[in-house]
């Protein structure tokens, strides 16, 4: 099972307008986003939030797994 921290990145509704990080593509109110602690926002395209949220997913569960080893 993996654990979730504060400052961990997730996915959100959006209440103000945006810009994805990794396509420049304009997000509005509304839109679904996903966003880090810097505040970086990325769409819900799966080359981009979808990308980013499945890179954090795998490095969350890698980190997982070797604390739980020794």
């Amino acid at each position: 099972m993996t654990r979730y921290f504060k400052g961990d990145p997730y996915w959100l509704t959006l209440r103000y307008p945006g810009i994805c990080r990794r396509c420049n593509k304009p997000l509005k109110k509304g839109d679904r986003a996903f966003r880090y602690k810097d505040g970086s926002l990325y769409c819900e395209d799966p080359a981009c939030g979808g990308a980013a949220s499945a890179e954090f997913e795998a490095a969350a569960y890698a980190e997982d797994l070797t604390s739980q080893q020794g």
